[in-house]
């Protein structure tokens, strides 16, 4: 399960939105926000617009809305009111939901649009964002497991899922 996080599609959406947010403010920032937005509607350009659409949430993603308000909640805290890539996210945000391309599309930001701005700003290095992300499901996802190993009628568990290998191994 850990290793299906990797990439910019699910654990690693939050990284790759900071990428991006970091990649527009190093090429004209806020004033060249609605040139890049032309881009990512043109399909030839291979420009994408990371962190907006879910596929649950078909519209405006309820997490998104809580993440945008812990951010400027903690950028506040921090003293870093005026964070650049916190003011490019909100004019990203704002230009999509005002353009018919994207709210046709139902792409609205999704959780991970802001969360990476946070975990930047309290000091979590960018390459351990998908272990935090790991790490926040590794509760749910024992609870799981015991819950299908508790269940006798439970038929989804298959047998390979258990581990048979060395019960104790010498670490040298």
């Amino acid at each position: 399960g850990v290793a299906c996080l990797w990439g910019p599609a699910h654990g690693g959406a939050n990284e790759a939105c900071l990428n991006m947010l970091e990649g527009l403010q190093a090429n004209g920032g806020v004033a060249k926000v609605g040139e890049f937005m032309e881009k990512v509607k043109d399909k030839t350009s291979g420009v994408r617009l990371m962190g907006f659409g879910h596929r649950v949430y078909k519209n405006y993603d309820p997490r998104a809305t809580m993440m945008q308000e812990t951010c400027r909640e903690v950028l506040d805290a921090l003293g870093l009111h005026n964070d650049p890539l916190f003011k490019l996210a909100m004019e990203v945000e704002r230009i999509a939901l005002e353009d018919k391309y994207f709210v046709d599309r139902k792409l609205y930001p999704n959780v991970d649009f802001y969360s990476g701005i946070v975990q930047r700003a309290i000091g979590i290095p960018t390459s351990l964002f998908t272990a935090i992300f790991a790490l926040a499901r590794t509760v749910g996802w024992i609870a799981q497991w015991n819950e299908m190993l508790s269940d006798p009628d439970y038929k989804i568990g298959r047998p390979r899922q258990l581990y048979t290998g060395a019960a104790v191994r010498d670490v040298k």
